[in-house]
């Protein structure tokens, strides 16, 4: 399902959860919003993809009260977070971020092994005939 970014996400809470790296949902959702420790800030997140479906759903992704900027030295970095919050105004939007976060692993796992299998056959042959 197509999806763009989106600023709409007033009364948006939490539904339910994604597990991927930062990387993942970055191939996937593109670059999140970023936030910086702040004294004005209750600093809970540190990433945060707000995206809305073809179909009119709204989602977020994001980490909450685990990063750097809630729990500084003893929080984590993004790119250690594998769990991440999905908000949103209904379960749909769980369903179809972890839709399109498997569909993205499947396309990956995918090329990798085509990738390891071209190589294969060409070490295989020893002489780059395939």
């Amino acid at each position: 399902m197509k999806f763009k970014k989106t600023n709409t996400t007033y009364g948006t809470h939490l539904q339910g959860n994604v597990g991927a790296t930062y990387q993942e949902l970055v191939e996937v959702f593109g670059e999140p919003t970023r936030f910086e420790w702040s004294e004005e800030s209750d600093n809970k997140v540190d990433a945060q993809w707000a995206i809305k479906f073809e179909d009119g759903t709204i989602a977020t992704i994001y980490n909450y009260k685990n990063g750097l900027n809630y729990l500084g030295a003893e929080g984590k970095r993004v790119s250690q977070i594998m769990m991440w919050n999905v908000g949103g105004y209904s379960e749909r939007a769980v369903t179809l971020v972890n839709d399109e976060v498997i569909e993205w692993q499947h396309r990956s796992r995918n090329w990798q092994i085509n990738e390891q299998f071209s190589d294969s056959l060409i070490v295989r042959n020893g002489i780059g005939e395939t």
